[in-house]
């Protein structure tokens, strides 16, 4: 399970919608994991995604649920169905340690990372407010869920909507503002702007609220029932849930594949003046998500340049002086795999940072410096380790 999850719920019915929003979720936000929770809708659907997503570091999980399984309250208006009050059971499905949910009639224009990343300041919700009202809209919504879970906000929303049903006028939304008052973090308008409210504001003689909109929001909420993909609507953003709607999944994760910049591997370090090295190959296909960082101070030979035909092997021939600095900082572990020699001066200056020399045993051969290991899978095991954070 990451760390970070963002979330949406609907049914087949809904899948126009909720794929759109999709779309310009993954579009505009590189390496990320949404689940969509839902009843019925086909694995294939999931399947074609992912396939056109793969190699982006993205991902849409399918999370079958049984929403007569799931404590729902009243839904108030009829665009909106139970699947609405799936956002307060999220943190009892997933565990990931912060959750975005988000109603599938929006679109996302820029990367929703900062969102994910804003600061609760130790609150376990946070939400915008309904445009031109001190409560809280609930169609975007982030979740600290170790907070949330303290709290126990999935049961005493639960509590709250199975008691005082006749004081729920506005679905989840009015849950949402009755049990967790005082304990929500105000988002800025940027993340929850409401485009959806011009016809009832027109038509209920409501003032100008002009001024609420953001101009080049991260999200776009088409609120109230005059949705775009309707056969006509009045509000703004029309043509830009179109533009999305018609956006192809290959021209998404291409666009992905450019644009996202690649994982970052940890990097190991070996610096030698010889090409004669202590089962290297071996280490090396036993840490493929490592990157091999191999450099000398003299011109290479074939038994080292052959070692570039592995993805995971850099090679840093005659190396210059500040290339070898910036390769010790960067580095996480120094190898030495010598049979021959070893530069002690280089070692010195590795471990003045702080970071492990590691070494393979062998017969005679000493480092007092070094950490030594039996076999490269026993040194594959504890550089695992070591990237974890474990050691």
């Amino acid at each position: 399970m990451p760390k970070t999850a963002i979330v949406l719920a609907a049914n087949y019915g809904y899948l126009p919608a909720a794929e759109t929003t999709l779309k310009s979720l993954f579009y505009h936000t590189p390496r990320v994991t949404v689940y969509l929770a839902n009843e019925d809708i086909p694995p294939e659907w999931f399947r074609n995604i992912n396939h056109k997503l793969a190699g982006t570091g993205s991902r849409l999980v399918d999370l079958k649920i049984d929403l007569a399984r799931l404590a729902t309250g009243t839904t108030t208006w009829p665009h909106i169905n139970q699947y609405s009050y799936v956002k307060i059971h999220v943190p009892q499905l997933l565990t990931a340690d912060r959750i975005v949910y988000l109603d599938s009639d929006l679109i996302v224009r820029h990367s929703l990372w900062p969102l994910m990343n804003f600061d609760l300041q130790d609150q376990p919700v946070g939400m915008a407010h309904e445009i031109n009202s001190p409560s809280f809209n609930s169609g975007v919504v982030l979740i600290d869920r170790a907070r949330w879970q303290a709290a126990d906000l999935t049961k005493r929303c639960i509590e709250f909507f199975s008691q005082h049903e006749a004081e729920i006028d506005n679905g989840d939304q009015t849950v949402l503002n009755r049990v967790c008052e005082g304990q929500i973090q105000l988002l800025p308008a940027t993340f929850n702007n409401q485009v959806g409210m011009e016809k009832d504001a027109f038509y209920r003689g409501w003032p100008a609220f002009e001024h609420f909109f953001v101009e080049d929001a991260v999200i776009d909420h088409y609120t109230t029932a005059d949705k775009p993909w309707q056969f006509l609507s009045v509000g703004r953003g029309r043509a830009q849930w179109w533009q999305y709607h018609n956006l192809e999944w290959q021209m998404i994760g291409n666009h992905l594949r450019m644009v996202a910049p690649a994982p970052t591997k940890s990097r190991l370090l070996l610096y030698t003046a010889w090409a004669e090295l202590n089962q290297l190959e071996d280490v090396i296909k036993c840490l493929p998500d490592c990157q091999f960082e191999i450099a000398t101070p003299v011109l290479m030979n074939f038994e080292l340049k052959r070692l570039s035909a592995y993805p995971n092997v850099n090679l840093h021939e005659s190396i210059l002086p500040v290339a070898l600095q910036r390769l010790i900082e960067t580095s996480q572990a120094m190898l030495d795999l010598t049979m021959i020699q070893r530069d002690d001066q280089v070692q010195a200056q590795f471990l003045a940072t702080g970071k492990p020399v590691l070494a393979l045993a062998r017969d005679g051969y000493q480092n007092a410096a070094a950490q030594f290991f039996a076999s490269p899978a026993a040194l594959a095991a504890y550089v695992r380790t070591l990237v974890k954070g474990e050691v």
